[in-house]
């Protein structure tokens, strides 16, 4: 079983891997586009090394993810579980978004009633 992060350094980590790895980067890849060494991606992903605020905003912008999401991977906190599922929803038509609602909240009505 993966250990799962557990300081907020470790956090990002993983959140940048997760966005470099889903776009078919390398460590090397990703860093000659932002312009650091492979080393500094890699302590980066390992949480060994926090990048500066303004590292954190030229990767959220090539990504093109919000800020917040290279922050918050894995949090449990309600209000960022809801926020993420609301961006979720964003990407999704009007028709679509009612749809997952209902189902939602028939799921929460079920499992709550098996407590």
């Amino acid at each position: 079983m993966a250990r799962r992060p557990t300081g907020i350094g470790e956090r990002i980590g993983k959140s940048i891997a997760r966005e470099r790895t889903a776009r078919g980067l390398t460590q090397e890849q990703l860093a000659e586009i932002i312009g650091v060494e492979q080393e500094t991606v890699s302590r980066f992903e390992r949480g060994a090394t926090l990048p500066p605020l303004m590292r954190l905003i030229q990767l959220a912008d090539y990504f093109e993810v919000p800020l917040e999401s290279l922050l918050r991977t894995s949090s449990s906190r309600v209000a960022d579980e809801a926020s993420d599922i609301a961006s979720m929803l964003s990407k999704l038509d009007g028709q679509n978004r009612d749809f997952v609602r209902r189902w939602v909240a028939e799921m929460c009505d079920k499992l709550a009633k098996r407590r």
